[in-house]
């Protein structure tokens, strides 16, 4: 890379969106400084800490088809970490597990009669002929479902899954969601047997955030962590630095990888159109304890549950997939629920959570002994899933902000992917190209911003 087009460039957010950018930007010879406002890297993608072992706050899923992720664990150094797994779901119904995973188990699915379990798999087989995701934008989600897998499949199958990924807002999702999730899955279907892979990594999902850190610290890269942005500056339209304790550094530009309405609120002196834009931006929260046992639950990796009775919506026991002897030969369970934005339950203490999650807990495992039970610990997020309601393609902010070198990319801005690491990664080279590609053209700094603060 030609000497001029080397700049100084902050990024916001430390999460794998902002780790990758990081990475990629620094390989084309650019000085990064990334900023995060946590005392780690990673974001949902973070990890805690119990009995002096590394787990995932939140499970994530990694998928044998995952092409990008498999890249990054490959170049982080972290592929010795990394082990396949063939996993299983089940679905929970009036009281009972069932198998959910091969052709197989879908034609002797006991909740569905055999023209509905016919229905379901053709529905399936649909979606990977469908290849324009812009006409599925505007087609309901329920309207899709019901003309392929029809009313059965879709009161037994269907509808939970939309309950358990969109709460209250279900109603207005496009096709695309469920569309993308079978094309994505499908990818990971091997043999005969159909069965799915997925990958782990020791120490959890935040190894190769770690292992992409610390090649960016070998490149010269800068993390600061507890350092939230008061502001992005923005002087005659362009992006000139940023604002943090009252302290401005300048930067060449801004790369923001923040959650829209947070943005939002750090770019005041941004045009009112866009401010809209970003603070319109509403997001699904979750709500997700995690239980630590001392002995397997379930032989899935996932249970969908069919009673909307039960607050949470799947029970997601990540020792089936990673191996007990990388975490002191603790099961791991997580009871996911996203919420809309203006779900009563996000307010609950952790007291009240595991009050009504426990009884109905009880309720689907009562011959388990609660003694195998070590810990039940609170998890959540505000911003975890974008909303994106049919036909508002329009609301999805460009890469290149109206603010002249101010740069974003989240998750609101991968649709119709799905809002997983493979995407986020693929999404980051996007925004590395158009910053590659604008950097030459970026305007000398005014002398008066050209004096660098060491803070560090």
């Amino acid at each position: 890379m030609q000497q001029q087009t080397k700049k100084n460039i902050a990024i916001i957010g430390g999460g794998i969106m902002g780790v990758t950018l990081a990475y990629k930007l620094a390989q084309q010879g650019m000085q990064i400084e990334v900023y995060e406002r946590g005392d780690n890297l990673g974001g949902l993608a973070g990890y805690m800490s119990f009995d002096g072992v590394r787990m995932d706050r939140f499970y994530h899923t990694i998928l044998s088809s995952d092409t990008m992720m498999q890249s990054l664990m490959d170049e982080s150094g972290v592929s010795d970490k990394r082990h396949f797994t063939a996993t299983k779901q089940g679905f929970y119904d009036k009281g009972k597990l069932y198998d959910f995973n091969t052709p197989v188990d879908f034609m002797l699915f006991p909740p569905l009669n055999l023209i509905q379990r016919f229905r379901l798999g053709l529905q399936v087989i649909y979606s990977q002929f469908e290849s324009d995701w812009r006409k599925m934008d505007t087609v309901p989600v329920d309207k899709w479902l019901l003309k392929v897998s029809g009313r059965g499949a879709y009161e037994k199958v269907w509808k939970p899954l939309l309950r358990a990924k969109f709460d209250t807002t279900a109603e207005s999702v496009p096709a695309t969601y469920i569309w993308s999730r079978l094309r994505r899955m499908m990818g990971t279907r091997k043999g005969v047997t159909s069965k799915e892979m997925m990958c782990y990594l020791e120490n959890g999902y935040y190894t190769v955030i770690e292992g992409l850190a610390r090649k960016c610290e070998a490149m010269g890269v800068k993390f600061h962590l507890n350092t939230p942005i008061e502001e992005i500056v923005i002087e005659n339209g362009v992006a000139t630095g940023i604002k943090l304790t009252g302290n401005t550094l300048p930067f060449d530009a801004v790369i923001s990888t923040l959650a829209s309405p947070i943005l939002g609120a750090i770019v005041p002196q941004a045009n009112a159109a866009f401010r809209a834009k970003l603070n319109k931006q509403q997001y699904l929260g979750v709500m997700c304890p995690m239980l630590i046992l001392k002995k397997q639950l379930v032989p899935y990796y996932v249970v969908n549950i069919t009673d909307e009775s039960i607050p949470f919506t799947a029970v997601v026991e990540t020792t089936n997939l990673i191996d007990p002897k990388y975490v002191k030969d603790y099961h791991i369970v997580y009871l996911p629920k996203y919420l809309a934005p203006d779900s009563p339950i996000a307010t609950w203490s952790p007291e009240q959570v595991k009050t009504e999650w426990m009884k109905h807990f009880r309720q689907m495992f009562p011959n388990f002994d609660e003694r195998d039970i070590v810990a039940f610990i609170d998890q959540r997020a505000k911003y975890v899933e974008p909303i994106r309601p049919m036909n508002t393609l329009d609301d999805i902010p460009e890469i290149k902000t109206p603010v002249e070198r101010l740069y974003m990319g989240n998750t609101v801005m991968i649709y119709p992917d799905l809002g997983n690491g493979e995407a986020v990664t693929r999404f980051a080279l996007k925004v590395v190209d158009q910053v590659i590609a604008d950097a030459p053209k970026w305007a000398v700094q005014s002398p008066q911003s050209a004096v660098q603060t060491a803070i560090t």
